[in-house]
């Protein structure tokens, strides 16, 4: 059997039992969500190490269960069901989840989505279920949606931010604690070792050159006000001399020019 129909080349796809419908229907995105959170989770499983290997069967049961889930959201309200996602499922994640978090220490803050490569690759698939739930919620709000379901995606999420800190506590990762900044206090941004501070190098410059202006200025004063008293000593002793001598002195000498 072929790959490709080519009957998607006008941007439409068929649900199961035969209508088609655009691409970007609410339909689809979210049946595409949920196919892309399955591949997510088939990433995190091929990066299980020897210490998480306990964990392989669950996620594997899970991308199980988004088949049969993104079956169900193929087929069209009218439709009969192509497949099936019991309530047991979502009570499957629920004991897993109190599984591990048994082996944890209680979470009273927020944690940042790192740690452990596999953790790393697990709080993706956390937030492309985030996605996927959105986009049946969506849906749901325009067309039938069991409920189930919406109830699975939800638990499901729960179930892979636990099981993200679970391999990172069985891989030695570090769990990071978010810290609030305190009130009114501003980012600094750290620059990498050896690189200069632009704006702190241009404002030391303007500091320098301000200075220098100064000194010049100050010393040009200083030069002028020597010249006036000496222009000023100098016609004091010409007007003396010529007092001295029996002169007198006809008009106001003209001063000096100190440019």
């Amino acid at each position: 059997m072929k790959i490709y129909t080519k009957t998607g080349d006008d941007g439409t796809t068929g649900l199961l039992g035969g209508p088609r419908v655009r691409k970007d229907a609410s339909r689809i995105e979210a049946h595409g969500a949920v196919d892309e959170l399955n591949a997510a989770i088939g990433l995190a499983a091929a990066h299980l190490s020897s210490a998480t290997e306990s964990a392989r069967g669950w996620l594997s049961a899970v991308q199980s269960d988004l088949f049969s889930l993104g079956t169900l959201l193929a087929t069209p309200p009218a439709a009969p069901a192509r497949a099936e996602l019991p309530a047991s499922r979502t009570e499957a994640l629920e004991r897993h989840i109190d599984q591990m978090e048994a082996a944890l220490q209680p979470l009273k803050n927020f944690i940042l989505p790192q740690g452990a490569p596999c953790a790393g690759f697990i709080h993706m698939a956390r937030a492309v279920c985030r996605r996927a739930e959105r986009r049946m919620v969506q849906l749901a709000g325009q067309e039938t949606v069991d409920p189930a379901l919406l109830a699975y995606m939800n638990r499901l999420s729960d179930f892979l931010f636990v099981l993200a800190r679970w391999v990172n506590h069985r891989e030695g990762g570090t769990e990071t604690l978010w810290k609030a900044p305190p009130p009114g206090a501003g980012a600094k941004e750290t620059l990498p070792a050896g690189q200069p501070d632009r704006l702190q190098a241009t404002l030391q410059k303007l500091e320098s050159d301000k200075e220098n202006r100064k000194t010049l200025f100050e010393k040009a004063s200083s030069d002028l006000e020597k010249r006036k008293q000496s222009a000023e000593q100098a016609f004091r002793e010409g007007v003396d001399q010529i007092k001295k001598e029996g002169g007198k002195v006809e008009k106001p000498l003209r001063d000096l020019d100190l440019d």
